[in-house]
């Protein structure tokens, strides 16, 4: 049975009659339904019933589809509409704006469809992934059409029903009733932007998950913004369902903006100038989420049409792509009277959802939580007027998160005060909070977080609203008839004071007393504002590390209690960054040697020494860095620089002494801007590409007397890039093509080869070091690994796949690995000494990432960002961190070395342990499931998948890692799947566990052999741990599920072991268990999410000490510290740890959390206060307070600011954690 009609709401009058109307007359044509409807229209069913919707005159073509398709008298109804729009536009005083060709800001909806032009191509894509797939992620960044693809596009061509929702706040108010319709759930990311229950989200989401399991063939598609991609391989069922069911929405091709620029207008009966097309689309190419700034740019061009042209004069009088936004904005702004701009600012900040790692984004706002005064309706329908906001009956937000990136006035707003901002909008929500549970006293705010509040509104005196002003006083009145009832009581207690006479001793007690009161209060404040530190410290741990580390520090000497305890540990936990600031736009970088050149949009091009690249040095700036504009290039010595001008020249510089840069000549030629600079490795050949369509080469063997060789055309041109050795450049192309060019003879370069396979613009080449091989990064997604070692027949070897168009790629000076990044704001690392493999990404930057390389020594990644950040990030420390860690294995010599296994095993130096550096990678077999080390720590042995296609088989093998650099193989032996090993003290016995569950002793006096192996008659289930008494004469074994127990053996004689006591615990199943280092104490975790500590001096009269509790999931790896004093244990991903030097009485004293994925593995260092723990990689944790401080106050620079420590500890006097 067909759903009954939405009923027309208020609205416009005659637009309600129109729609009213439209109802009529398909009921007149025998009510079909409109799946029905739009077999018969053209459109689908959604655009339909959005035309009949009353909210707003549909488009004429929609109009007159949906009359025909009911039999209606099209020239007639088309009058009629011409007559209603007119009329609209009359009223509104506007010129005729009814039938808009452009949107501006505002995304496309159902109804906009016959003015969506330029995404045929990947509405077609979409459509066809949803035959294919019940579920379909649609990513892609801010500003790249998903919102218009999703509603003008597939929801118009869909032949089901469509349910089109947002998520909002509370996305399971929402009614997911869709059952064989198509479900679109537009701005996704408001599950984690919005939504603060994560109990709710998770919900949600998993609604979603099963409605796109039903068996009625519900199809849901989920529009998600490309910079969230991380936030959803968080649910495992997400993962699952958009396995190979995602689309990614890129920037559109030239013809496709063509298209998007020229058809609007031709359906509105008006024309393009064809310069303006090509104006257009050369501003729009290349540029990241640019779409509705283009569309923005039209609208107004076209307001500014003469005639039915739209003009380049039209255009520049607009502002063109980059201004347009911003003097719309400004515009409205400025013509408004003071008061009025004051209500704008606030508006525009309640809009606005701050981000954390993650851009600004835009927030649907209830009406409710504005004033409803004459000011602020005003102001409302100034913005909305001017399409800068959308409004509807109950809500208003944004037309576009362009608008936050494009207005600068906007971006300073949100600059000034972003703590201040996120405490309105908890106030905000506490307000609402409050109205909805009937004003109950209970839920007003209290002590600490009333006076936060209530200060930062003293501050800004026109943020609150009517009903937030009412909740904030209503919570200082409770708080001053508190403290009146108290006050109160002191009188009474005074007089009773009086009439007992005991005035001198309790005059001291009231000095006592107050001494403590003012001490408490003092303390309460303190520990306050430590703990909204802490959380500060967390967000900006990626994006700003320098400030997020000493807020850490400062907080923990602020109030020193379990919160900042473990804040302060877990902010030097993940790898530092040192992040330099180019204020206020892009910057471009050129490295050489120890050299980095930077050129910000202030155009100061400056030389910095990255020696130390923790603390970057200025050295000079080179006079007249006016004049510079575009690309950058480093000869490999470092002695000779090129730069870009305005002019189109190429200035070059002698930087022999980088402290003292000489200007030396300048290479002319060009006739247009130039997009690539690079030197041959000698230092004497400079290859540079501009628009003008060619690639110049030049002899600068004397850098005073540059000479002109030759050059080669490009017609299509976007970068030129040398190989290491200068006899070959490498062209890529905007035709999706890259070429290969024998530069051998300078005067007469000839192509040997074209490179194709890529699917859109292809962006910067870049060579391997040997110059055997070629990575090029385009537009699609990817970037793409070449064999080049024959330039006349190159080959394709991998494809690395990212979620965003890719902007950089780079390999490292060893060759083994690559480093890409682009729109998703992460660096990307790749190991390709194989078939190419992803690592864990690097985070941190909140904008496109623009370029990024490795240094030439290779310690280091250089990265820039439209977030006008270079960041500097060290490769060992990060390669530790990205290593695949089922197990850290242990650590040796003192903890100069660690060793990690997962897909492989390697052996790291530590003596720095902020710049680990690899020694050797064991070859064999891959995913390695246990290790052990000898007790002379001079072997290790290791259990392993033995590879493909010998599925259930396993190798059991013996390495010499006496020179921790050239690993040597002793033995190997096959063996049913293992996953525990142990060495006997003396080294002659070894032990492994099954997963089925016989432990087997092996002989390994031979360290060359595993011979005499014997099993010892234990239960079922895996046996997960292993561990020798230092005696030798006891093995300690933990298995689960099955048997779900810890086992002690007695293998005195190993040829004749036998079982002395069994432990359990109280329920649930034994995970992992760890041997204290004097052999005294087990402690073994259960799912029961217990950790269990038992006494096994008397082996046969084992005696429980202690039941640790606190974890919220079942318990995994545990780790004795080298004293036994401390014990750390994880669950999931959590890791407590407890001082067992009693172990009777075991005291919690850290908690460490904020791991990416389950931790795997525990290990301390010989040190006892670094703790190394697998899990997405292998991250190394300080537990010792006043190390960490010594390190954060190494490393952190710039030092917090007088600003900033009044920002984050308002009231308290500057005292900056490192001085």
């Amino acid at each position: 049975m067909p759903r009954r009609e939405r009923p027309l709401g208020p609205g416009d009058d005659v637009v309600v009659g129109f729609a009213a109307d439209l109802r009529l007359l398909r009921e007149k044509a025998g009510g079909p339904t409109y799946r029905e409807l739009s077999t018969r229209a053209g459109y689908s069913a959604a655009a339909l019933s959005e035309a009949a919707g009353g909210r707003k005159l549909p488009g004429l073509a929609v109009t007159t589809a949906y009359v025909a398709a009911c039999g209606g008298d099209v020239a007639a109804w088309e009058e009629r509409w011409r007559a209603v729009a007119a009329g609209l536009a009359a009223a509104s005083g506007e010129r005729d704006e009814t039938e808009l060709p452009y949107l501006g800001l505002a995304a496309f909806q159902t109804a906009d469809a016959d003015r969506f032009f330029g995404r045929e191509r990947l509405v077609a894509e979409l459509t066809g992934k949803l035959a294919e797939r019940r579920l379909v992620g649609v990513f892609g960044a801010s500003g790249s059409g998903k919102s218009s693809v999703l509603r003008a596009g597939l929801a118009a061509v869909s032949e089901r029903p469509v349910v089109l929702r947002t998520p909002g706040a509370h996305p399971l108010d929402e009614d997911l009733d869709a059952e064989g319709r198509l479900l679109i759930v537009d701005q996704f990311e408001e599950v984690y932007t919005l939504c603060g229950d994560r109990i709710e989200r998770e919900k949600f989401i998993d609604a979603l998950v099963t409605l796109a399991r039903d068996e009625h063939g519900t199809r849901v598609v989920l529009g998600v913004r490309a910079d969230f991609y991380g936030h959803l391989c968080r649910h495992a069922g997400l993962v699952e369902a958009l396995t190979d069911a995602q689309v990614m929405v890129g920037p559109m091709t030239a013809d496709e903006l063509r298209t998007a620029i020229v058809e609007p207008a031709v359906r509105a009966g008006c024309r393009v100038e064809a310069a303006l097309v090509t104006t257009l689309v050369a501003d729009a190419t290349g540029q990241p989420a640019v779409l509705p700034l283009v569309s923005h740019a039209l609208l107004e061009t076209w307001r500014r049409r003469q005639g039915i042209t739209l003009t380049s004069a039209a255009y520049e009088a607009a502002g063109g792509i980059l201004n347009a936004i911003a003097r719309t904005a400004e515009a409205v702004y400025t013509d408004l009277e003071p008061d009025r701009q004051r209500v704008v600012r606030q508006i525009f900040l309640r809009l606005t959802a701050l981000g954390e790692g993650t851009e600004d984004t835009k927030r649907r706002l209830n009406r409710r939580e504005l004033d409803d005064d004459p000011a602020t309706t005003e102001v409302l329908e100034r913005l909305a007027d001017a399409r800068l906001l959308v409004l509807d009956r109950d809500g208003v937000e944004i037309a576009h998160e362009a608008l936050i990136r494009g207005w600068p006035r906007l971006r300073d707003w949100l600059a000034e005060d972003r703590e201040g901002h996120r405490l309105h909008r908890q106030l905000a929500e506490a307000t609402e909070l409050w109205e909805s549970l009937d004003r109950d006293k209970g839920s007003l705010y209290r002590g600490t977080r009333l006076g936060l509040a209530a200060e930062w509104a003293d501050r800004e005196p026109d943020a609150l609203s009517a009903r937030e002003r009412t909740f904030l006083q209503a919570g200082l009145d409770a708080e001053a008839e508190e403290t009146a009832v108290g006050r109160k009581r002191t009188r009474r207690l005074r007089r009773l004071v009086a009439l007992l006479g005991v005035l001198l001793l309790l005059a001291g007690v009231a000095v006592g007393y107050a001494v403590d009161a003012g001490r408490t209060a003092t303390e309460q404040r303190n520990e306050a504002l430590a703990r909204k530190a802490v959380v500060e410290a967390k967000t900006l741990r990626e994006s700003n590390p320098a400030l997020s580390t000493q807020l850490s520090l400062a907080a923990y000497r602020l109030a020193p209690i379990q919160e900042t305890h473990d804040g302060l540990l877990t902010a030097m936990a993940a790898p530092f960054a040192t992040r330099m600031t180019f204020d206020p736009g892009d910057v471009t970088v050129a490295l050489s040697g120890q050299l980095m050149i930077t050129s910000d949009s202030y155009r100061a091009t400056q030389v910095w020494s990255i020696a130390d690249s923790r603390h970057p040095e200025l050295l000079a700036t080179l006079p007249g860095s006016e004049e510079v504009r575009g690309p950058l290039a480093f000869s490999r010595d470092g002695h000779a620089l090129a730069t870009a001008t305005r002019d189109h020249r190429v200035r070059l510089w002698d930087l022999t002494d980088p402290r003292r840069p000489v200007r030396k000549a300048d290479v002319t030629g060009h006739r247009d801007v130039l997009l690539s600079l690079d030197f041959s490795r000698d230092g004497r050949l400079l290859v540079s590409g501009s628009v003008d369509r060619t690639v110049r080469l030049t002899d600068v063997g004397d850098l005073g007397a540059p000479k002109p060789l030759g050059g080669i055309p490009a017609e299509q041109l976007e970068r030129a890039v040398l190989s290491p050795d200068g006899t070959l450049l490498a062209v890529t192309n905007t035709n999706w093509t890259a070429e290969l060019w024998d530069v051998t003879t300078r005067s007469a370069p000839r192509r040997r080869s074209v490179l194709s396979g890529h699917k859109d613009l292809q962006l910067t080449p870049s060579w391997s070091p040997d110059g055997r091989r070629l990575l090029t990064t385009s537009w699609d997604r990817t970037a793409r690994l070449w064999d080049v070692a024959d330039p006349a027949a190159p080959r394709p070897l991998s494809t690395l796949t990212t979620p965003a168009v890719v902007w950089a790629a780079g390999f490292s000076p060893s060759g083994r690995l690559v480093v890409t990044a682009g729109d998703d704001q992460s660096v990307r690392l790749w190991d390709v000494t194989g078939p190419a493999k992803e690592l864990p990404p690097l985070s941190g930057h909140t904008n496109a990432i623009w370029w990024t390389a490795f240094s030439p020594d290779g310690k280091t990644i250089v990265s820039t960002s439209a977030d006008r950040t270079v960041r500097l990030q060290d490769v060992g420390e990060l390669a530790l961190a990205s290593s695949a860690g089922w197990n850290v294995g242990t650590f040796l010599e003192q903890g100069r070395i660690l060793v990690t296994a997962g897909d492989d095993v390697r052996l790291w130096a530590m003596d720095d342990l902020r710049a680990p550096r690899q020694l050797s990678k064991l070859p064999g077999p891959a995913t390695v499931t246990a290790v052990a080390v000898s007790p002379d720590r001079r072997s290790l042995a290791l259990a392993a998948h033995a590879g493909a296609g010998v599925a259930g088989t396993f190798v059991l093998q013996r390495w010499d890692i006496g020179d921790p650099t050239t690993p040597k193989l002793l033995a190997s032996t096959e063996v049913l799947p293992t996953y525990s090993l142990a060495f006997s003290p003396d080294g002659k016995t070894f032990a492994s566990g099954r997963d089925d569950g016989p432990i087997t002793l092996w002989d390994v006096s031979d360290p060359r052999r595993f011979t005499g192996p014997r099993d010892l008659p234990v239960g079922d289930g895996t046996v997960w741990s292993l561990a020798f008494t230092p005696d030798g004469r006891t093995l300690v074994a933990s298995q689960g599920p099955d048997s779900s127990a810890v086992t002690l053996w007695d293998v005195a004689d190993p040829q004749r072991p036998s079982l002395v006591s069994t432990l359990r615990p109280d329920g649930g199943t034994v995970f992992k268990m760890a041997l204290s280092p004097d052999g005294r104490t087990v402690a073994a975790g259960s799912s029961d999410r217990n950790v269990y500590l038992w006494d096994i001096t008397d082996r046969a009269h084992v005696a429980r000490l202690a039941k640790l509790g606190g974890h919220a999931e079942g318990v995994g790896p545990l780790a004795f510290g080298p004293d036994g004093r401390e014990l750390a244990a994880s669950a999931f991903r959590t890791v407590r740890v407890w001082d067992v030097a009693d172990p009777r009485k075991p005291v919690e004293t850290t908690q460490l959390t904020g791991f990416a994925a389950t931790v795997n593995s525990l290990a301390y260092r010989d040190d006892g206060h670094t703790l190394a723990i697998g899990s997405s990689g292998v991250q190394l944790w300080q537990t010792d307070t006043a190390r960490v401080a010594e390190e954060i106050c190494e490393l952190a620079t710039p030092r917090i600011t007088r600003e900033e420590w009044e920002k984050y500890f308002p009231g308290l006097e500057y005292a900056p954690p490192c001085g």
